[in-house]
């Protein structure tokens, strides 16, 4: 049986991203900048047959999606579970900021194996993987031997998917680096599944580094 291959982008840069502010839920647009990291994945997939394509229903991660794979946003399908977690908040706030406004729940922020940790008004860890997983268990049963999909979420998703699709332990939901507009791939079977590369920006070269 020949595995499904998941390979997971996370959406293009946002001015929020250049400015270092924390975005979370916030429906933030990609920039120009966003949108050229999009079209250097285009160029590094575009030979890709994709059997479905999955986008968070945030603008962000749509748009990536739509340059990425040259789809028109009605082939796409929106996913909610896909969201990035949600800061409450600290959204629209520097990490500075929120550290001067809430300093101690700013501090356990940094605890990754509490995952009943939410910032002021936002959501836990447990929360967002809780989600996550409702579609990660949907779409393993939906895509069979040998197909293709692209997921393409946020940070925070996306390492969530990695740790429903991996079998990993809750705690290890932040223990992984993802910057903007990076490709990881997933090799699954129905009771197994391998890492083939995760954080992948080799094709970001001519662009700069990226958030």
């Amino acid at each position: 049986m020949e595995p499904t291959t998941w390979y997971l982008i996370r959406h293009g840069e946002t001015a929020w991203n250049r400015e270092l502010r924390i975005q979370g839920a916030t429906d933030v647009p990609l920039n120009d900048i966003g949108r050229a990291q999009a079209a250097a994945l285009l160029h590094r997939l575009g030979s890709v047959a994709w059997d479905s394509v999955y986008a968070s229903d945030l603008a962000r991660a749509v748009e990536t999606a739509q340059i990425a794979t040259r789809r028109a946003e009605s082939s796409i399908h929106r996913c909610p579970e896909l969201r990035e977690l949600s800061y409450g908040r600290w959204e629209g706030l520097t990490s500075a900021e929120a550290q001067a406004l809430d300093p101690t729940d700013y501090q356990n922020r940094f605890d990754g194996r509490r995952e009943d940790f939410a910032a002021p008004g936002g959501e836990t860890s447990g929360q967002l993987l809780k989600r996550v997983r409702r579609f990660h268990d949907a779409a393993r049963l939906r895509h069979t031997s040998g197909q293709r999909i692209l997921v393409c979420g946020h940070g925070g998703s996306l390492r969530a998917l990695l740790v429903c699709l991996l079998n990993l332990p809750a705690t290890s939901l932040w223990s992984f680096d993802l910057s903007n507009a990076s490709l990881s791939i997933v090799k699954a079977w129905p009771q197994a599944a391998v890492l083939e590369c995760w954080n992948d920006i080799s094709h970001l070269s001519e662009l700069g580094s990226p958030r």
